[in-house]
């Protein structure tokens, strides 16, 4: 994901910033037991030069280490936000509505954030401190080997024991449970003093919460637990580690003066050791983050597989059944023990040039149907297809090309009718705005305002009238050349006489154009302008 040169940068940054410092550390004692044997002050001099080294090298590869590792998380986190909005873009919108997709984009971003931090809290200190052990071992070992053994074996600690006391918690499963009782507490106060039922969802969030909170400190009592025995490993092992040296010195295998010499390089490593102790924690919730992210069900699907060239079908051909469905069910609920589809099995056929209206009373699944034929979503049971192609062998991008659609809920820029125009049909002229205006029974409306095409609408369009926003949706659907156009209850909000207009204008739009027309409405009366009508049943109960 990142460069390679970037992270060598980066190690050797960080072993260079741990070098120094451990320098700094053996030529200050160097100096101190060196002068206990009054040598000329010129014999000083190297040390003294050392230090000054050393220090110096110090606060300017501590610069580099930060520098490079920041520069290393900041760009895999970019690369990171551009894979999870990719992904997030294909799956929208998500079966669970608006404020799971929220809670969705939050945690992959969260998750984000810490693959991003794993190159600063886990690779750097385990890479840099891994090199600084190898090499102090290499130069202890031909002075004292049970030394250099020791520095190794506890070098191996710091990351053993945190992996095996680090196992996996309800934490987050606990904190998701919270997170969506506040959610709900927030999106449905009202329905809730309505009905009288605050006080015992009050007392179901607390008790969320202080379920979320013992998981949480169960989590950071365990990290405890880790940071004090690596704490009294380290002591330990220190004390052993200076009576190897001490050993080392009764065996004369090291000179006095050079005994707190390595007491003090030791002492550096063993600080170095301390920033060991959260680094594998850390690689744990990496871990599942990285599931989270690059295991999302779009990144390794067929969305990624364009359809081949000679697959790809003619917009008017022949009267063949284009657009087919066999069977289809949707299931909100599918992870539920007895998952309820949201429709009985459907079957449909349209053809190029055809109409077909859905009709079926609120809840009874039209919204939802128009969402499949657009790949919001995969069917439950059944099989769409396009042409030849069923539905799972499309990509996303490429099916939604043959449709134009306008379906609940749909937003309007704030900006001009012409803007909104223009930024899904880039390329339109202002005859065929007016034309679309025209079939949607608004370009009266339209001409009428003070500044007509570049009027302002406001946020989400507030400043039009439902009838008109819908109308206004309806028009830049129809601006599209695409060969089926799918409206989602284009009379919402008319009288009846502009509703039949609308219809009419539509159908012969359709006629003209020869495009397929699909009209998802509630009213009876529409549903009889169009030749062939479905209507949508729930699934039978038993």
């Amino acid at each position: 994901m990142v460069g390679i040169s970037n992270m060598l940068l980066m190690i050797a940054a960080g072993f260079l910033s741990g070098l120094t410092g451990i320098g700094l550390m053996g030529a200050a004692a160097w100096i101190i037991s060196y002068a206990t044997l009054q040598p000329p002050l010129y014999a000083l001099t190297i040390g003294i030069t050392s230090v000054r080294f050393f220090g110096l090298s110090r606060a300017a590869t501590r610069y580099l280490m930060r520098l490079f590792s920041h520069q290393l998380a900041f760009k895999a986190y970019e690369q990171l936000q551009l894979l999870i909005y990719g992904a997030m873009c294909k799956q929208l919108p998500l079966r669970t509505g608006l404020p799971q997709q929220g809670q969705y984009l939050q945690q992959l971003s969260h998750d984000a954030e810490t693959l991003r931090d794993t190159y600063i809290r886990w690779f750097l200190p385990i890479a840099s401190t891994g090199l600084l052990t190898l090499c102090l071992t290499l130069w202890l070992q031909t002075i004292s080997m049970p030394a250099a053994c020791l520095l190794c074996f506890l070098y191996g600690l710091h990351l053993i024991i945190p992996a095996i006391m680090t196992r996996n918690t309800e934490e987050n499963l606990h904190e998701a449970s919270y997170r969506d009782k506040l959610v709900d507490y927030a999106l449905g106060q009202d329905e809730l003093i309505t009905s009288g039922s605050m006080n015992s969802f009050i007392d179901g969030l607390d008790k969320a919460a202080t379920t979320y909170s013992y998981a949480y400190t169960q989590v950071q009592l365990r990290q405890e637990r880790i940071d004090t025995l690596l704490s009294l490993l380290r002591h330990v092992g220190f004390i052993i580690y200076i009576c190897l040296l001490i050993n080392a010195l009764s065996l004369n295998l090291v000179e006095p003066r050079w005994l707190a010499v390595w007491v003090l390089l030791g002492m550096g490593l063993f600080n170095e050791f301390y920033n060991l102790a959260s680094a594998v924690p850390h690689l744990h919730k990496a871990h599942e983050a990285a599931q989270r992210i690059f295991n999302t069900e779009d990144l390794a699907s067929h969305d990624n597989q364009p359809v081949p060239a000679s697959t790809i079908l003619k917009t008017h051909d022949t009267t063949e059944a284009m657009l087919r469905g066999e069977y289809i069910t949707f299931t909100y609920n599918e992870g539920a023990p007895k998952p309820t589809p949201v429709f009985a099995p459907l079957s449909f056929a349209l053809s190029s040039g055809k109409m077909l209206a859905i009709r079926g009373d609120s809840g009874s699944g039209k919204t939802t149907l128009a969402q499949l034929l657009l790949k919001f979503w995969p069917v439950t049971t059944g099989e769409l297809q396009l042409g030849d192609i069923a539905y799972k062998n499309w990509s996303t991008p490429g099916l939604r090309k043959y449709f134009s659609a306008s379906i609940q809920p749909c937003h309007i820029f704030a900006e001009s009718i012409r803007d909104n125009f223009t930024r899904l049909h880039p390329r339109i002229t202002e005859e065929k705005i007016w034309y679309a205006l025209n079939i949607a029974q608004l370009d009266d409306t339209v001409r009428r305002f003070p500044q007509q095409l570049d009027e302002t609408l406001g946020e989400n369009g507030h400043r039009l009238s439902g009838g008109q926003r819908n109308r206004l949706l309806t028009a830049l659907a129809v601006a599209s050349d695409a060969p089926y156009l799918i409206l989602d209850e284009p009379t919402d909000g008319l009288d009846k006489y502009t509703a039949a207009s609308l219809v009419d204008a539509l159908i012969a739009h359709a006629h003209e154009t020869q495009k397929a027309l699909l009209i998802i409405t509630h009213d009876e009366e529409i549903a009889r302008k169009l030749p062939q009508e479905i209507h949508l049943t729930p699934p039978a109960t038993h």
